[in-house]
């Protein structure tokens, strides 16, 4: 271990360096740790980020991938700064800063703190059972876009429900073919059977589905563009969980299979952003692609 560590090892990053990296980020490379305290990791934190107050850094290092390239948040950068020097002493190479903190990051927060969900992972998962709750959360979505139709009256907005019940569709078809090469096309029921068997409690990113219903239906009014925002924000939370959990899984493969599903949601993100961005009625004239 090193016993001191120079400042001038951290390299520092811009907001918009580290966006492009996250989007990049295909095979994860990188892990975002956030040092903050609870109330302000509560308020907003940057979507797939991993939480350690910078007072525990010290005895929880150990959650941190050290083969991980690590990207520190704080509110103003002075915090993490003091968390990367930490790090490095402990033996951590390519550490580095987000310059300014969270509050010179202009992009997509989730507020906060999401629950551990025990009940969807334990740890001790492989990477069957990720694909099985993969394709658990995936119907969840589809049976949570498809049951928000009837909660608005908007037809625009109920076409739009209808598409991203569609989308999801599609990604749920990939997930089960992949599924289904790894173990073998005659060892899982076909999809219709599948879907009609897996509980849908939950949807993507480990939200209870119920839950998002009744929030849509406390809302007085949902168009097209605010549907795609809906949307928009629970891709940013699946995003989050299975960036979050991937570090609580022991399996490699199980841990890889978290990431690149994390890849495929942000992806997701993506294609949302793309559509949002869009002046209004041009978008919504687009198909959405997985």
């Amino acid at each position: 271990m090193k016993l001191t560590c120079s400042i001038d090892e951290i390299s520092r990053l811009g907001p918009e360096d580290v966006k492009e990296i996250l989007d990049k980020d295909k095979s994860a490379e990188y892990q975002l740790l956030d040092v903050r305290q609870p109330y302000e990791y509560e308020a907003g934190h940057i979507p797939g980020a991993k939480w350690i107050p910078l007072g525990e850094l010290e005895y929880r290092h150990a959650e941190l991938e050290r083969d991980k390239k690590i990207i520190t948040y704080c509110r103003s950068g002075h915090r993490s700064m003091a968390a990367s020097i930490s790090l490095c002493g402990l033996g951590f190479e390519n550490v580095y800063n987000l310059d300014g903190g969270i509050l010179n990051w202009h992009h997509d927060v989730i507020k906060g703190i999401p629950e551990e969900r025990p009940e969807l992972i334990t740890g001790k998962e492989d990477v069957c059972d990720i694909l099985t709750l993969a394709l658990k959360l995936e119907k969840g979505a589809i049976d949570f876009y498809s049951k928000a139709q009837e909660k608005v009256r908007d037809k625009k907005a109920v076409q739009m429900f209808q598409k991203l019940a569609g989308w999801e569709e599609k990604h749920m078809e990939r997930i089960y073919l992949q599924y289904s090469q790894l173990m073998g096309e005659d060892k899982l029921p076909p999809l219709e059977r599948l879907k009609a068997e897996l509980s849908s409690i939950y949807m993507e990113g480990g939200i209870k589905i119920n839950e998002e219903l009744i929030k849509i239906g406390e809302l007085k009014f949902i168009d097209d563009f605010e549907a795609l925002e809906i949307a928009l924000e629970k891709e940013y939370m699946s995003y989050d969980f299975y960036k979050r959990v991937a570090g609580l899984v022991g399996d490699s493969k199980a841990r890889s299979m978290l990431h690149e599903l994390a890849g495929e949601e942000r992806n997701h993100i993506n294609a949302l952003l793309q559509q949002i961005e869009e002046p209004k009625g041009g978008g919504q004239q687009r198909s959405l692609k997985e």
